[in-house]
């Protein structure tokens, strides 16, 4: 266990600096990035989120998410949408210019993954994604019991 924890850990600081570059070409803050991400997982599946999913998702105030958002959408990296069949209910969804940037920087960085990841059985891989996604949870119960109570 310490040495997949270990491995995970330098996974993780690998993954950041490399997104900080990205960040930085793009004036984005770390709380924009984890946005973006969350956006772009709601555009890509077809299930857009709405801003007060994305605060629950950031653990940020309603207030918050707003201000982010709105800082997203006056650059240009995402749109608001009104629910067709809820019009109460308005989504954020990546721009299209800023979904072609974001595969540009992160679509040859999958291929280098999909290429290191050829030496591992589709079983493998899955059991791993498993255990990831347990260990994830786990991470996300540890936070969501240790945040600040408002």
């Amino acid at each position: 266990m310490s040495e997949l924890i270990d491995a995970l850990r330098t996974y993780n600081v690998e993954s950041d600096v490399f997104i900080d570059g990205f960040a930085r070409a793009h004036s984005l803050g770390r709380s924009d990035l984890n946005a973006i991400m969350w956006i772009s997982v709601g555009s890509g599946s077809g299930e857009p989120i709405t801003v007060g999913e994305l605060a629950q998702r950031l653990r940020l105030s309603p207030a918050a998410a707003t201000a982010l958002v709105d800082r997203l959408e006056n650059v240009g990296h995402v749109r608001r949408y009104r629910d067709p069949s809820d019009r109460r209910r308005v989504t954020v969804q990546m721009s299209e210019t800023a979904m072609r940037v974001a595969q540009a920087f992160f679509v040859p960085l999958g291929g280098r993954m999909h290429e290191a990841a050829e030496q591992f059985t589709p079983e493998e891989l899955a059991r791993t994604a498993q255990i990831v996604r347990t260990l994830t949870a786990a991470v996300t119960a540890a936070a969501q019991r240790e945040a600040p109570r408002g």
